[in-house]
């Protein structure tokens, strides 16, 4: 049974974003990092990012004392080394061993990949504007991106606020599992709409993307520095001369969603349930633990399914969370339409490396077949 939120690293306030806000900068050793970091998108303008990245002299990781430190220095990496392959006329195949050095210490020390991830861009991404106000989308902001702008900064605030929303839901997963195995059918029962009242604040926030995010600037300028690198890879200079593949940002690495499939019983498809798998490797440890602990737990489904004979509205409430999980995963892959295969070229593949229409349309279909009947 799952007794300890903390030991997952979840929040029982923001679940899976932290407990404490993202640190803003890094100790003065870290100088010429946070110098880059502030001036990316002016670098990024005037070419010269590639050539002011080469010439760092990377301070030492040991200097880094503390979580918030070391996932601080591991986004700004992320974003020197994305920044530095898709950021000039071509792609580049080596990234400087100025930042790949440091960026695989780190990675290896986080146990995730050193590429552009969820976990770096959405959990470890944001500051409060009022520190005395809680999280909202008017009262956050982005800590570090790319070429900048409100189309940019507002597609991640809204990624940072669905995590945000559906922090309810993964303390009432907890919750309705330990109901079950002391079978307690009302307890279940609200549980149950505690997550189905997540997942509609959840959607709400889906819906807003719109409002500040243009899909042809998003498409042109915020997708292309989250892509990551399949065939032939990229050359981490003095990790190895062999050429690393790792996939990009992709909302198939958010721990909230797969959460949810685990804690409610959603079973996928085995390639798509294959890929899935794969994607935790891009999440943080704790998280990958908590998915892989709730799915072991006592099945919420199947107590469902033997009591939906004498409660039906156990039953209904079950079914409420699912028609929602999947009405969200149907306005994502309308999003996905409209803002990446309207401008894509045929045959375009999604950041995280799938074909992303065929992907997303099926688990959304998957989702809705364990309506219960």
């Amino acid at each position: 049974m799952i007794h300890d939120l903390a030991f997952y690293e979840i929040d029982l306030v923001r679940g899976f974003l932290p407990k404490e806000d993202p640190l803003e900068c890094l100790p003065s050793e870290f100088k010429a990092w946070e110098c880059i970091a502030s001036e990316v998108s002016v670098l990024l303008m005037t070419d010269k990012l590639r050539s002011s990245l080469e010439k760092l002299s990377p301070p030492k990781i040991s200097r880094l004392e503390n979580e918030g430190q070391i996932r601080r220095a591991f986004l700004l990496l992320s974003v020197f080394g994305n920044a530095y392959v898709w950021g000039g006329r071509k792609p580049a195949t080596k990234i400087p061993h100025t930042i790949a050095v440091p960026w695989w210490e780190l990675a290896e020390k986080l146990d995730r990949p050193p590429i552009i991830c969820h976990a770096s861009m959405a959990l470890d991404n944001w500051r409060r504007l009022d520190k005395s106000q809680s999280l909202e989308l008017d009262n956050l902001a982005v800590l570090q991106f790319f070429l900048g702008g409100i189309d940019e900064q507002w597609f991640y605030t809204t990624n940072i606020m669905i995590e945000a929303k559906g922090a309810p839901a993964i303390v009432s997963l907890v919750e309705a599992q330990k109901f079950v195995i002391t079978n307690k059918i009302e307890g279940v029962v609200q549980e149950l709409q505690k997550i189905a009242l997540a997942l509609a604040d959840m959607y709400t926030i889906l819906l807003r993307i719109p409002e500040k995010c243009d899909p042809y600037i998003f498409y042109h300028r915020v997708r292309p520095f989250v892509a990551g690198w399949q065939e032939p890879g990229v050359i981490y200079e003095g990790i190895s001369d062999t050429p690393k593949k790792f996939v990009g940002g992709s909302a198939a690495q958010s721990s909230l969603i797969q959460s949810l499939d685990a804690g409610l019983g959603i079973k996928h498809q085995e390639e798509r349930q294959l890929y899935l798998h794969q994607m935790r490797s891009y999440m943080p440890p704790g998280h990958r633990k908590f998915i892989q602990a709730l799915e072991t737990e006592s099945s919420i489904r199947e107590f469902v399914l033997s009591h939906k004979q004498n409660y039906p509205f156990l039953c209904e409430q079950y079914n409420n969370c699912i028609q929602a999980l999947e009405n969200f995963r149907k306005k994502h892959m309308q999003i996905a339409v409209r803002y990446i295969a309207r401008h894509a070229p045929e045959n375009a593949r999604g950041t995280g490396g799938t074909d992303f229409i065929h992907f997303l349309q099926q688990v959304k279909q998957e989702t809705a077949a364990h309506l219960i009947a």
